[in-house]
């Protein structure tokens, strides 16, 4: 262990014996948890929470057609990196829906052109200052790298939202039905409902470039681990959260407001 790390250790050590003595008799568990939460964030890599190399599915950049259509349905997964001679070339990230709009439009595909610049991390980075960064630049993976500059995994957003509210959903996930209608303009809903999902049952639009799913998008509303029955508001829809599993958000109710200038 460096000794970095050690002072990393420590702190934390020092953080949970001071937190036991003075707020642990006061707090439930569930709030006890919570607030780990919170601290485990910080201390945590993103070599802890990525996908490593050997898992992930890369793609050649002169990979075409055919053979690019069935690896993408073979993996089902909505975001590949893209590598020129070696995986550690990394050249872009292929987004499947940039690829849909491009034969939509009956264009050629050059996969130069229309993949994304990639967003590389040290490994050792901590998951709650990529969080950051992910929203900030408004992007959903990174490509993790490790001291030799070489590449060690990718890691996304999914990845850390999981810390907190649990698993997410990718785009191309079957999911069993998961907003149910309680009332006039409430639902209960998963934390893992996808937001275009969402958009289909509400007539609206949810900014679904950026979050998935439900969970994921109102931890972001929040700015911080909710507890039970905290409510946020955005646009003419209230949030509130229903149930937890320790510090991950599961169940969220919906209630659509009728004057959307009533909470202003």
């Amino acid at each position: 262990m460096g000794f970095l790390d050690k002072i990393r250790q420590r702190k934390k050590e020092f953080v949970s014996q001071k937190f036991e003595e003075n707020l642990g008799t006061t707090l439930n568990e569930e709030k006890r948890d919570m607030i780990r939460g919170v601290v485990d964030l910080s201390e945590t890599s993103v070599k802890e929470v990525m996908i490593p190399r050997i898992d992930v599915d890369f793609l050649s950049v002169d990979v075409k057609g055919s053979q690019l259509l069935q690896k993408i349905a073979e993996s089902g997964h909505s975001r590949f990196p893209v590598y020129r001679e070696t995986i550690d070339d990394v050249a872009g990230i292929l987004y499947v829906k940039d690829l849909i709009n491009l034969m939509a439009k009956n264009e050629p595909l050059e996969m130069e052109k229309v993949i994304r610049k990639p967003f590389f991390v040290p490994e050792s980075k901590r998951i709650d200052a990529l969080l950051r960064e992910f929203k900030r630049r408004h992007v959903h993976i990174a490509v993790a790298v490790d001291e030799y500059g070489g590449v060690s995994g990718i890691v996304c957003m999914e990845d850390i939202i999981e810390e907190i509210v649990g698993d997410i959903q990718d785009e191309f996930d079957n999911e069993q039905e998961d907003v149910l209608p309680v009332g006039d303009g409430v639902w209960l809903c998963d934390a893992r409902a996808s937001l275009d999902d969402l958009a289909d049952i509400f007539g609206g639009t949810f900014p679904s470039g950026e979050f998935d799913t439900l969970g994921g998008f109102v931890f972001n509303l929040f700015g911080k681990i909710p507890v039970r029955y905290e409510k946020v508001s955005w646009d003419r829809f209230d949030f509130i959260i229903q149930a937890m599993d320790g510090h991950r958000i599961t169940t969220v109710k919906i209630m659509e407001r009728k004057d959307p200038e009533a909470s202003a």
